[in-house]
């Protein structure tokens, strides 16, 4: 009898032991899902967006690589001469999605990385506390069709804000 008690005990204990690892892998992949569900929600994001006026022009350009990332690349021209250039990525990495910037005008700079830390709606904040200028960005999509995004934080102890205007390319 003490045997067979044994018995179903191993087994109960080695069904248990393989529900908590089928839990295990359903929580795993919940929060996958989760995780990449932060980037499904940047897809409006996808395009590329202008903002034209006389001499002035601007485009911001976004493709998906992957489940987990985009790459992004920014240009701004001043009567034909690139003034601005910067390569984005937006990047689910250990459960953060993560914004990194890079100027191929400024090679010698590494790349900065800043952290989604809020997101509402089609409203999103990316972060980097210790970063000179910006600390903080923020993409918002206000109407279909339409970015606002900006850039603030202190720069010489001021706080200063700057704003971008983009409409999507059709």
């Amino acid at each position: 009898m003490k045997k067979h008690i044994f018995i179903i005990a191993v087994v109960l204990l080695g069904f248990l032991s393989c529900k908590n690892k089928e839990g295990d892998a359903v929580n795993n992949q919940n929060k996958s899902e989760a995780e990449a569900e932060k980037l499904v929600k940047l897809q409006w994001l996808l395009g590329t967006w202008i903002n034209e006026k006389e001499n002035d022009f601007s485009q911001e350009t976004w493709t998906r690589e992957n489940d987990s990332s985009f790459t992004g690349y920014s240009f701004r021209e001043v009567s034909g001469e690139v003034v601005f250039a910067e390569a984005m990525v937006l990047q689910l990495k250990n459960g953060d999605l993560n914004l990194t910037v890079a100027s191929p005008k400024k090679p010698h700079e590494k790349p900065v990385t800043f952290v989604v830390v809020a997101s509402e709606g089609d409203k999103f904040i990316f972060e980097n506390k210790s970063h000179e200028f910006p600390q903080k960005i923020i993409y918002w999509q206000p109407v279909k069709d339409s970015l606002h995004a900006w850039i603030e934080g202190v720069e010489n102890g001021n706080t200063k804000k700057i704003d971008f205007y983009f409409s999507k390319k059709r």
